[in-house]
């Protein structure tokens, strides 16, 4: 076993010079941060758990076109605006048959 020993001074440089980098790289983020939330994605398991419906129900409104998705590598994935306008439009429609 091999015992490496630091200098206090450069432990305490070494750990400023992280957090500037901290720092920077949520300065450089932070004009992205409202167009990362707006345009989320999901794969298929998190929308069958969002909607509370099997993977065949996914596919289903995929064929109806109720929902888009976008396909990277064999993978479906859903942007949540339309997984939120979806849940919007089904509780209107539960609503009108009141």
């Amino acid at each position: 076993m091999e015992l490496t020993v630091l200098d206090v001074q450069v432990v305490n440089t070494l750990i400023r010079e992280l957090k500037e980098v901290g720092e920077l790289v949520r300065e450089i983020t932070e004009p992205y941060r409202a167009l990362q939330q707006k345009s989320k994605w999901l794969d298929q398991q998190e929308v069958c758990q969002l909607l509370g419906i099997s993977k065949r129900t996914v596919q289903t409104y995929r064929a109806k076109g109720l929902l888009k998705n976008t396909r990277i590598n064999r993978k479906n994935f859903f942007r949540m605006a339309d997984i939120e306008r979806l849940m919007q439009s089904d509780t209107a429609s539960k609503k009108g048959r009141l």
